[in-house]
């Protein structure tokens, strides 16, 4: 009897430090051992479920170099005695370079991207799916943020902020002006406008990603099924011709070309106290909060018919490179910087806005900000489709073509006629 008692106890004590030793669910972490640590498996420290960092690591970062960037990557050497090395890569180059860089050995390990590249690079087998961190990353962001880092089901992403596009009031021009619709914003401008002095009501900055906006608020679209079936081509349907006429009436308060809207010369008056407003993307936030004026945002006005114009928006995420010698530590990392505890420190350090839910009144109250967590609420997820690299090709030169004068029709439906034909030979 004592002897089955005690075969019986070893049993117990066996399958307690049999449970004891299992890892995250879903992690591969049960099967894992010395021989997952060493081949770069997911292996989990013994007496948590936090991810073991491969012996040696050191990652290689790819980001756009700010406040942020400095914090997060200090902080987490601090924590994990991992050497990180940043480089300042803009997350639309990012991809491109992988390409190559990755396959030679010279890639980051841990990149930014912004989501309208991820089909791309999942097609391209750049970027490791976010599965370790998987729960987490759904349980403590917005959905719209979680959904533009997701591509056939599967999450790769790793959110950092939200970005759209809204209106920047100079408020030391415009005081008190009703700015409620467009009819207002054109008032305003024909009393305010002064070709001579350089001096401007509102400027937009010439890009399809802009000017699309006043498209969907009549009901065009990109992509049919919520902007994730390009089967279903929208830019040239009744809204959106509609919508690119109204936009054609703005030419009576911007007496240039389109393409002499560029970035540059709109952000050098908007600067200089010579553009009373500026649309313009809230990645923004953090300079046009240091400008020698007051700056408010306003989400865009109401256009005729009382049809609110619809930004597009994205994520930036950042991801893990199928190229990391370090996958791990590369995980770790990557879940570490977009915690919501540093997004909101993000949110202080440059006015970015937080992917993660439940944090409002973490962040900042300013005019600017809340402004753009209201427009947020009227945006649509742009695509992460890899064929949302046809949109910008095609539409650019229509809205060029329209404000020079081209029929509105026609110049749609040439643009969708290519965007069909490119996405049905690629």
């Amino acid at each position: 009897m004592t002897k089955k008692l005690g075969l019986l106890a070893l049993c117990m004590m066996l399958i307690f430090v049999l449970s004891a030793c299992g890892g995250k669910p879903g992690s591969g972490a049960e099967n894992s051992g010395n021989a997952a640590a060493d081949s770069g498996g997911e292996a989990v420290a013994e007496g948590t479920e936090e991810l073991t960092p491969e012996p040696g690591a050191e990652l290689t970062f790819w980001t756009i170099k700010d406040g942020f960037s400095d914090y997060a990557v200090q902080e987490f050497e601090k924590k994990y005695n991992i050497k990180v090395t940043v480089e300042d890569v803009a997350y639309w180059d990012s991809v491109a370079r992988m390409t190559t860089d990755g396959p030679s050995g010279t890639g980051a390990d841990v990149f930014g991207m912004t989501n309208d590249f991820l089909g791309g690079a999942v097609n391209a087998g750049l970027v490791l799916p976010n599965d370790y961190f998987e729960e987490d990353t759904k349980t403590i962001n917005r959905k719209l943020a979680v959904d533009a880092s997701t591509y056939e089901g599967i999450l790769y992403g790793y959110p950092r902020s939200v970005y759209t596009y809204g209106l920047y009031v100079n408020k030391d021009l415009v005081k008190d002006a009703k700015l409620d619709t467009w009819d207002d914003v054109i008032a305003f401008s024909k009393k305010f406008n002064d070709v001579k002095s350089n001096k401007y009501g509102f400027m937009f900055d010439s890009g399809s990603f802009y000017l699309f906006s006043f498209l969907t608020g009549y009901g065009g679209y990109i992509f049919g099924s919520n902007e994730t079936d390009p089967t279903d081509i929208g830019v040239n349907n009744e809204g959106s011709v509609k919508g690119m006429t109204f936009l054609k009436s703005l030419k009576d308060i911007l007496p240039f070309k389109l393409t002499d809207m560029t970035r540059d010369a709109k952000n050098g008056l908007w600067e200089q106290g010579k553009l009373a407003m500026n649309l313009d993307g809230s990645w923004e936030i953090g300079k046009y909060s240091k400008l020698p004026f007051q700056v408010a945002v306003i989400p865009l006005p109401a256009m005729p018919e009382g049809k609110a114009p619809v930004t597009l928006a994205g994520t930036t995420s950042y991801y893990v490179s199928t190229y990391s010698k370090y996958p791990n530590a590369a995980k770790l990392f990557a879940n570490f910087i977009t915690s919501k505890d540093m997004q909101i420190k993000d949110n202080e350090l440059i006015g970015s806005i937080p992917a993660a839910e439940g944090i409002d009144d973490s962040i900042r109250k300013d005019e600017i900000m809340q402004g753009f967590l209201k427009q947020i609420e009227s945006s649509r997820m742009w695509s992460s489709l890899p064929e949302m690299q046809y949109f910008g090709q095609y539409m650019d030169p229509a809205f060029d073509a329209v404000w020079n004068g081209a029929d509105v029709k026609a110049t749609l439906d040439k643009a969708a006629e290519g965007m069909k034909t490119s996405i049905g030979t690629k």
